[in-house]
């Protein structure tokens, strides 16, 4: 509607123009002339603001809306729900190891130790304890056995046990008690009263093997002691 109005005023202002020349001799003619071109310069100045308004209104003021993160779409067969972090392993914590002056053992080795003492001298004083704990070392240090307490106290030979707790489950029924703890300990840090003995037996035995075939080194309260 305002290009044609712009178009009409031109032209109006065109035939006007044409018009009033032929009258621009004369001092009114020029009055005339001089109005027209002053309405003309003024339609002209306000079609040409219109049009710079219209343009500015035609201008594209959309901005265009932030660029959002997309993100990544789950790999197929699986949901966000169903992706579990993998499980942080646990450190592996150390064995817990009971020293003495002498040598050392691992909890487990320990606890067979004082369970066979128990298991077999639990009713000998503190000595009698030290003995028997005295006979399982001396195997564990020995070429002739095997080199732990374990091996030395579930070991057999020919198909029989080295300790009769073994073969009639006593060793997993015994409670072991304070005097066994301390005879355990005083073994773990020096004390030796076995003269070195590899083997022992209940002084009520009725086999003759350990007397024919070894030598007896000693003999308190209800055992024997003796070596290769």
């Amino acid at each position: 509607m305002r290009r044609c109005c712009r178009g009409a005023a031109l032209a109006l202002g065109g035939v006007l123009m044409t018009s009033l020349t032929s009258l621009n001799s004369c001092s009114f003619g020029s009055l005339i002339v001089y109005a027209a071109e002053d309405a003309l310069t003024e339609e002209l100045e306000t079609a040409f603001q219109e049009d710079v308004q219209t343009g500015e209104e035609n201008v594209d003021t959309d901005i265009p809306a932030e660029e959002t993160a997309i993100e990544p779409e789950p790999e197929e067969g699986t949901t966000a729900e169903s992706v579990v972090e993998e499980p942080v392993a646990e450190p592996v914590s150390e064995p817990a190891v009971i020293s003495g002056s002498s040598f050392s053992l691992e909890d487990q080795e320990y606890q067979v130790l004082l369970k066979i003492v128990e298991a077999e001298a639990g009713g000998e004083d503190l000595t009698g304890r030290v003995l028997v704990a005295n006979v399982v070392m001396n195997r564990v240090r020995s070429d002739r056995f095997p080199n732990s307490v374990s091996e030395v106290v579930y070991q057999r030979s020919g198909g029989s046990v080295q300790f009769s707790p073994i073969s009639d489950g006593r060793i997993d029924r015994v409670s072991v008690s304070p005097e066994t703890v301390e005879a355990v300990s005083r073994v773990m840090n020096g004390e030796d009263a076995s003269a070195g003995a590899l083997y022992f037996r209940a002084v009520n035995s009725q086999s003759g093997w350990f007397d024919q075939s070894l030598n007896r080194v000693l003999e308190y309260g209800n055992h024997i002691f003796y070596t290769m």
